[in-house]
């Protein structure tokens, strides 16, 4: 094995269990997804420059008006069609990104106690701790160049649902062409590499202890985890209110401020949901708190996207209320038609957050199998197990959806009310984006709960007492 025989490890890097196959399946479906939305991004920014009403298209290409006369037809919805808007667009496309990234990576690291006894056992076989890291380089590059192949098939299909099934003057999404089949082939490579790299990652931890009796530990919380969260708030504010005088820099920062402060901000609302609910002297909140508080960073990734979900939703509600007291009926159509598609962008995200935060539920509830068998061997039910796990999960994506909705309306109204709008339908969109972001967390954790209950009824039984 030190020799590093290549076949031998590409033999060992194809999934043979149930759970590896599953768990490659999952980080396929997520680079996938990340895949499909990088095409469609790269295929609205490829549309020409100076697109107006002088081009003619249909679902097979683009024409040019030569003075005929005739009404023109634009098949492209006026958010790509449009120079000052195209990049906004793709812009969203690429944010929608992370949220199928998140379930890739949470997807990799399912089924890692498991992992790491194989890896160890390897290890007492001989293997080198580059042996390892090969190994699971070839594993993770495995699953990503799939999801990778299968973005393209899956672009088609987002390509058939945004382009010729929606009507003229609503298709997102042009026509795919020979750039774009580059721009796959570009991205099968690019993904499959950096899947590998990831995945190389998780061998560390399985030759620290060739007996694999080291347990991974979850980092603590640093100071400069405390300083990320408000300082990402700031750049959002400056962002927001530079896109009065600088508009694309302005959004651009407004963006990697809202990337930088869900991606940072998650952890923090883990934990204070935790001990919050740690402290209760209710039986099954204690326990959905201290379980948050066995590892706060894998969650808060998760609950991450459950913050910009409410974020989105406050500004998407307090545009929404601006538009609706306006008289013109057009501007009304054109705004309210784009506020529907980020609604629906919204949801997208918090569906696949949902996805993730199965992942890493059912990852949790298999990696403590031995301690859930023997809360059931004196007298707790599965159902009460499964009680537990839901209010776990309501405890951290129901705060993060709250907190991201008023974090957005208190930023984003500010910058409203400077610009002298009237103030009281913007204190009217606050319920209503309160209600849209619980509402969207609330019932994606009910649908998350009822999907690890296999987990929870395998990790019941009496054989895992017996689990090291």
């Amino acid at each position: 094995m030190s020799g590093g025989n290549s076949a031998v490890l590409r033999q060992l890097a194809r999934p043979r269990t149930t759970a590896d196959r599953k768990r490659s399946r999952q980080m396929s479906i997520g680079v996938a997804g990340s895949g499909a939305l990088l095409l469609g991004a790269l295929a609205i920014l490829m549309i020409p420059s100076g697109f107006s009403s002088s081009m003619i298209c249909g679902d097979f290409g683009c024409t040019t008006d030569l003075g005929s006369g005739e009404p023109v037809t634009e098949a492209l919805a006026p958010y790509v069609a449009q120079d000052g808007l195209r990049g906004g667009t793709a812009l969203g496309a690429v944010l929608l990104v992370v949220p199928f990234v998140l379930l890739a990576v949470q997807a990799l690291r399912t089924g890692t106690a498991a992992r790491e006894r194989r890896l160890a056992a390897l290890s007492l076989a001989g293997a080198t701790r580059q042996d390892l890291r090969r190994l699971a380089f070839l594993e993770g590059t495995r699953a990503a160049v799939i999801g990778a192949l299968g973005s393209g098939p899956a672009y088609l299909l987002l390509w058939l649902v945004l382009g010729p099934a929606m009507p003229d003057g609503a298709k997102l999404l042009p026509r795919p062409d020979l750039v774009l089949f580059g721009g796959w082939i570009v991205l099968v490579v690019v993904l499959g590499l950096a899947g590998g790299l990831v995945a190389r990652q998780t061998a560390r931890t399985a030759t620290v202890s060739p007996l694999g009796l080291t347990r991974r530990r979850p980092r603590p919380l640093t100071a400069l985890d405390a300083l990320v969260p408000p300082v990402s708030a700031v750049l959002v504010g400056v962002g927001l209110w530079s896109t009065i005088h600088i508009d694309f820099l302005g959004v651009l920062i407004a963006m990697a401020a809202v990337v930088a402060l869900v991606v940072s901000g998650g952890p923090w609302v883990i934990l204070a949901a935790g001990r919050y609910a740690s402290r209760r002297e209710n039986l099954v909140n204690s326990l959905a708190g201290r379980r948050l508080l066995a590892d706060v960073r894998s969650p808060g990734r998760v609950v991450g996207v459950m913050l910009a979900v409410g974020i989105a939703f406050s500004v998407i509600t307090l545009l929404t209320a601006d538009v609706l007291i306006q008289e013109d009926t057009y501007d009304q159509n054109f705004y309210l038609a784009g506020l529907g598609a980020a609604a629906a962008a919204a949801c997208v995200a918090a569906v696949v957050a949902t996805s993730a935060l199965v992942v890493g539920a059912t990852e949790q509830i298999l990696d403590s199998a031995r301690a859930t068998a023997v809360l059931v061997a004196l007298a707790a039910s599965p159902a009460f197990v499964s009680r537990v796990v839901r209010r776990q999960m309501l405890f951290a994506a129901v705060p993060a959806a709250v907190i991201g909705a008023v974090l957005g309306w208190i930023v984003y109204g500010a910058l409203l009310l400077n610009a002298q709008e009237n103030a009281l339908w913007l204190a009217a969109a606050l319920p209503a984006a309160l209600l849209a972001s619980v509402l969207a967390a609330g019932l994606g954790v009910l649908v998350a709960a009822r999907a690890v209950r296999p987990a929870i009824l395998s990790s019941s039984s009496p054989d895992n007492l017996r689990t090291p």
